[in-house]
This record gives structure tokens, C-alpha cells and sequence, in this order.
């Protein structure tokens, strides 16, 4: 069967606009910093090969993993200590010992020069320069179970879900006045909208919160009563939230939901890459990793890891 010039020039047509959108929007490359609870380590792990960089000892039994806003550092939080690692030279920088407080979850300031570390066991969060590990400040949450912490972009407040008692604290960096919203439900995963206008939480629906105001103004109902670990995207357009075997994604501003994509473990802790276009999910009872196009709404693939992978972050 004989092909037309129309139908070949249409053929050429489709495929040169192939061609072009994929040059125009390639997946940017990266690199993952992994912390593996059950080795004690924190692996930097190629994001587009998923093969191991570099394999680091750490604090013992790591979680959080958070890298600084300049892309220097990664600081991880292995209970008693901080561990620091220097991501150009690929090495240990530093561990920062933490003497009587057990850090879950750490944020960077913006300038790179401070850290923000929730303390849930010890109600607290503390407050250390980023270059000594010397702790600058105490705050406590007033709560049980503060194990993560999240700062507006003005750095003025603090605010830890406080998942044994099922409430939100706020904690004000100026005053030490602190500020207790009550949950019906235990509170968990915590993230901010890029402009700090809405601090949204999760461990039953959604909670979003008005930092103006600082009083919840929506509950955003999933398909599964109990809903995980999320990250906002950069943008500040979507929420993509892990649930019990999937990751679902929601427009920020509208709540409507936008996909479903059925994941093949139950993850834990996610991050996002840079452009917003891929989901990075550990699966520690799997030893694996799942990574899902949130544009898409699929999942791409899963690679094996290191024994028990927990927090995750992303470096350019």
C-alpha cells in the first residue's frame, strides 16, 4: 500500500514535534540523597540511572534527609546526631551531636546559615547554626509528638504537626509565643505553598491552614481516610500526596483532584525533582524506590536499595 505525501508529511510533522517537545522539556537530571535506616548510611544515588554514587556512613538509624538551599549540603537527622554531608566533594562533613535532644526533622533557612530540627520526644524544636552545629535557640511545641517542623519564607514562625497530640503548634520566632490548633485526628506530614500563605497538613484529610490567620479554612478529603507523607510543588500549583499504595495529586487551589497512580509498594517519605515532573517514594519495607511521573500519572519504574530506605531528598 502506496503512503501519500500527505500522509508521510504529517508522519515528518508528528515526529520533528516530538523531537522538539522532548529537547524543549528533557527531565532534568539529579541527584537523590537516600538515608538507609537498617546500614546506617546516606547514599547519593544518580537520578536518571538510579546507580549508586557514593555510599556514606552516618548517625545511627537516619530519617530525614533535607539538602540546603544552595545545594551544598544535605543534613540528615539520625536521632542524637545531625550528620552533614558535603554533596560537591561527595564526604562527611560533620556530625553534630545533639547531647540530650533526639532530632526527627530538620529545615534549612534560607541564607543556608541556620537549621531548624523537630525534636518529638523532647516536645521541642531546636534552633542551630548550620556551619558549628551550636544550638542558638530552644522552642518548645507544648504537644506530644512534634517529629516535623515547618518555617514560613519570612522565617518568623515555626509550625510542627504533633502527631500523639493530634494538633498543630506555631510557634512565633519573635515573641516564643506558641499557638495550639486541635485535630480530631493525629496529625503527621507538613509542607508550605511557595508564597507562605497556606501551611497544609496530613495524617487524616488534608488540613490546610492560613498563616495569616493561622486558623484551618479547608479539609481536603482523599480516597483513603489516612493519607501520608506530601510535598507541594515548587510552583505552589499541586499537592502530591502518598497514600497507603498510591500517590494522588490535587490542585492547590481548587482542591479538585488530578490523578490517581497506583504504586506496586506502600511508600513512606517522598520528594519531588526540580522541575516538579517526578515523584521519588521509599518503600522500606520493599528496600526500594518508586519513581512516578506526576505529570503523567504513572509510575515509571522502582530500583532496589540499601536495607530499609527512609528519608529522601533532592539535589541539582
Amino acid at each position: 500500500m502506496k503512503i501519500s505525501f500527505q500522509h508521510k508529511l504529517s508522519f515528518i510533522s508528528f515526529f520533528s514535534l516530538f523531537i522538539f517537545l522532548s529537547a524543549a522539556f528533557p527531565v532534568k537530571a539529579g541527584v537523590l540523597v537516600i538515608a538507609y535506616m537498617d546500614e546506617s548510611k546516606v547514599v547519593l544515588v544518580d537520578s536518571k540511572t538510579y546507580k549508586t554514587i557514593a555510599t556514606l556512613d552516618s548517625g545511627k538509624n537516619p530519617h530525614e534527609v533535607r539538602v540546603s538551599p544552595d545545594k551544598r549540603r544535605a543534613y540528615v537527622a539520625a536521632g542524637k546526631t545531625i550528620t552533614v554531608v558535603d554533596l560537591k566533594n561527595r564526604k562527611i562533613k560533620d556530625n553534630f551531636d545533639l547531647g540530650e535532644y533526639s532530632a526527627h526533622d530538620i529545615r534549612v533557612s534560607r541564607d543556608n546559615r541556620r537549621l531548624w530540627l523537630a525534636c518529638g520526644s523532647n516536645e521541642a524544636v531546636l534552633e542551630l547554626d548550620a556551619e558549628t552545629g551550636k544550638v542558638l535557640h530552644t522552642y518548645k511545641t507544648n504537644q506530644k509528638g512534634s517529629w516535623f517542623v515547618e518555617i514560613t519564607p519570612d522565617e518568623r514562625k515555626l509550625y510542627t504537626p504533633n502527631l500523639e497530640g493530634k494538633s498543630v503548634s506555631i510557634i512565633n520566632r519573635v515573641t516564643g509565643e506558641v499557638k495550639v490548633i486541635p485535630f480530631e485526628n493525629p496529625v503527621y506530614g507538613i509542607d508550605i505553598t511557595s508564597d507562605g500563605k497556606q501551611v497544609w497538613v496530613s495524617g487524616g484529610d488534608m488540613g490546610v491552614i492560613d498563616t495569616a490567620t493561622d486558623e484551618v479554612i479547608a479539609r481536603v478529603k482523599t480516597s483513603e481516610a489516612v493519607t501520608g507523607r506530601f510535598r507541594l510543588t515548587s510552583d505552589g500549583k499541586r499537592a502530591v500526596i502518598a497514600l497507603a499504595k498510591k500517590l494522588v495529586v490535587y490542585d492547590v487551589k481548587t482542591h479538585r483532584l488530578i490523578s490517581e497512580t497506583e504504586l506496586v509498594a506502600r511508600p513512606k517519605i517522598m520528594t519531588l525533582s526540580a522541575d516538579n515532573r517526578r515523584a521519588f517514594l521509599t518503600n522500606p519495607n520493599d528496600n526500594s524506590v518508586s519513581v512516578v511521573d506526576i505529570v503523567g500519572g504513572k509510575q515509571l519504574t522502582t530500583f532496589q536499595t540499601g536495607k530499609k530506605p527512609d528519608g529522601i531528598g533532592w539535589a541539582d
